[in-house]
Formats: C-alpha cells, structure tokens, sequence
C-alpha cells in the first residue's frame, strides 16, 4: 500500500490550495454563514470549470473519470479552507446515482453535476433515524403511475440551493424491516416540501424538510424498487472516509496555525514556543492529525482499489473524530483567549471539527460497528 501522491494527485492538490488562498479568504467564509444560502454560485461554477465537481464521474457521462482517491484530495484541502457548500451532498447524491441510477438517470444528472449546473441533497436521516437506515419511516404510498411522500428529514444539507434531493422513504413494512425502503430523485421545488433551518455550532446550512403529499413518478426511484437499505451504506461509507479527509485537513490547519502562533507569541521574555510543556503539546497534535490522516487514506485506498474498507472506515471515523476534537481543543488551549476571539480564524475549524465529529456516525458508533464486526 502506498499512500503518497503521484504528479497528477500533487498537481490536484497544489491547485486546490492555491485556489482556496485566492478566492476563499476567512471573510468570504464569513459571509458565506451568515448568508441564508450558505452558498456562493460563482464559486461552485469556478470550482466546476476546475473539474471538481466531476471528479468521480466517468468521463461518458462528462466527467473527469478519476476515484475517490482523487476525491479525497480535495476534500482535504476543503477542510484545510474550512471552506461550506453542498460540495458532500452533491457527492453523496451522484455516488447514488452512478451505483444505482438507471441510464436514463446517470445521462440527465450525472453531466449537469459535472457542468456545476445541478446540485443534489441528501434526505435520509428522520427523528427517529440517524444511522440505522432499517429504521426509516417516511412513507412513499403508490397512487396511480407514481408515489406520494410524506413525512420529516432532519439534517438536510444545502436543500434550499439543491435541484434535487435525494430522498430515502419507505415504500413497504415498518420501520425495522431490512427490505422496504427505496430511494428517489425528487425536484426541489416541488409543491409540498417545506425547508426549516436547523441551527448549527458550524453554521452550516442543515434543514428539516417536511414533504406533504409530494408526488414523484416511478421512473425517479434509483436502484431497486424495496431494496436501497445496501444502496444507502455503500454510499454512506464512502462518504465517511471522503468526512475524514475533509476532517484531516481542518486539524493540519491547525497544527500549522498553532505552531506559527507559538514561535511568534512571547510568555516571560521568550517565545511561547519555547516552553517544554507548549512542544510537548503541539507534538500531540501533530501526533493525531497525522495518524487520523494515515487512518483515513488507508480507507480511502482501500476504497480505490475497491478492497472491503469495512474495518479501515470504522477505524478512521472513530480515529479522527477523537484526533480532530483533541487537535481543536489544544489548539485553543495554546492560543489563549485569541483562541476564542470570533475575530480569529481559529473558531471556523473548531467548529467544524465539533460538527463533523456527529456526522456520518460519531466515534462510539464507529467503535460498536467495529467491535460487534470483530
């Protein structure tokens, strides 16, 4: 296994990096969460004409045909800018496409996806429903030639810039029921969908949806009509190891950031630094966000090369859910009262270090998964 970045991957990486530097400064970031959208069109089209948004997308469909490798990449250099979007729902959404997407499906979404014309959100976790999709209760009742949806998703990304979300309903049994639960595209704007903002410590843009007799056709499931419950933990657990590298590169920026602070802070006439007990602590940081970051490529690759990452996933989520939360408290620590200051770059990656720590399963459910696994 090897885990270093060949030209083309460097290149990827450089790229992001200097683009963040250029476009994306903490102050476009600010405005950015106190918008209502959380989302900066021109941006995304940049981003989109750079290629990202059809990393994995296979070139026949209009996209760049690379793997989540590369993906990862760029997640991580997402996390280095502390930078929002729908950027992960919009991949979460196309990996439910390519996976199970009819043709027809995969033709008309994939491409827009690519083009930076479509955006998708995914509707999945419920009151009652964070990680156990078996659970899922929001009804899809047959009526005519299509469905009719009703019911609540909690913690929906971006559904209010989304042109489609993707939502998970079950359309047989009850809640507990392994089969019975199918995916479809819904149009955003459809009539009987309501957005309400959930407020968040990363000021992110998550929302309860409500739907109320939101009608779809047949032709919008993606996969199997009953069967999405293996569908959705496919594309969760990508999207898992794809979190962690976005959580990486928040904690590397830390590390960066709090190790420029200490050389230049003076405590008694010296640098900050200087101090033992300061190096010993920057060592641990560097510690965790470095193992969170092998943990996390380790899953990754295992993924590219399509190897079961069962294991590595649960371990890199439970890894750097607690690395990344350690990396942003010694962080404050280090920096003082400035640590806290709103007016200081340090609380963009504290904060969403707290708020990816509970996405996609926190590091005791990731701990269960592994145990009851071994």
């Amino acid at each position: 296994m090897d885990l270093s970045f060949n030209e083309e991957q460097e290149i990827l990486r450089n790229t992001a990096r200097d683009f963040f530097k250029a476009k994306c400064d903490k102050k476009i970031i600010e405005e950015l969460e106190a918008s209502d959208t959380g989302h900066s069109e021109d941006l995304w089209k940049q981003m989109a004409e750079l290629g990202w948004m059809g990393v994995i997308i296979p070139e026949e469909y209009d996209g760049v045909g690379l793997t989540i490798m590369e993906l990862a990449i760029l997640f991580e250099e997402f996390g280095w800018a502390a930078m929002p979007g729908p950027l992960m729902g919009t991949v979460m959404g196309s990996f439910a496409i390519l996976e199970g997407g009819s043709e027809d499906q995969k033709k008309s979404i994939l491409p827009k996806v690519a083009e930076g014309n479509l955006i998708l959100a995914m509707a999945v976790e419920e009151p009652e429903v964070n990680f156990d999709m078996k659970q899922i209760s929001v009804q899809a009742e047959k009526k005519y030639d299509g469905y009719v949806i009703n019911g609540t998703k909690l913690f929906v990304q971006y559904p209010t810039v989304a042109d489609n979300l993707i939502v998970a309903a079950r359309t047989s049994g009850v809640a507990g029921d392994a089969d019975g639960v199918t995916l479809f595209v819904v149009d955003a704007k459809s009539a009987g969908i309501t957005c309400f903002p959930m407020k968040t410590i990363a000021s992110d843009k998550q929302f309860q949806v409500d739907f109320n007799d939101v009608a779809v056709s047949a032709d919008s499931i993606v996969g199997s009509h009953d069967k999405a419950v293996s569908l959705l933990a496919s594309v969760r657990k990508k999207s898992t190891a794809l979190l962690c590298a976005e959580m990486v590169g928040g904690a590397l920026r830390e590390v960066e950031m709090t190790a420029a602070y200490t050389r230049e802070r003076e405590q008694f006439d010296r640098p900050l630094g200087s101090f033992q007990a300061v190096q010993h602590r920057l060592a641990d940081m560097y510690i965790d966000a470095h193992g969170a970051r092998l943990a996390s490529y380790q899953a990754i690759w295992c993924l590219s090369v399509d190897k079961d990452a069962d294991r590595e996933i649960a371990i890199a989520k439970a890894f750097t859910s607690r690395a990344a939360r350690d990396v942003a408290f010694s962080a404050q620590q280090l920096h003082g009262g400035i640590g806290v200051d709103m007016d200081y770059d340090l609380h963009f990656y504290y904060r969403r270090a707290k708020a990816m720590e509970l996405k996609l399963g926190h590091e005791a459910y990731h701990i269960n998964t592994l145990g009851a696994d071994l």
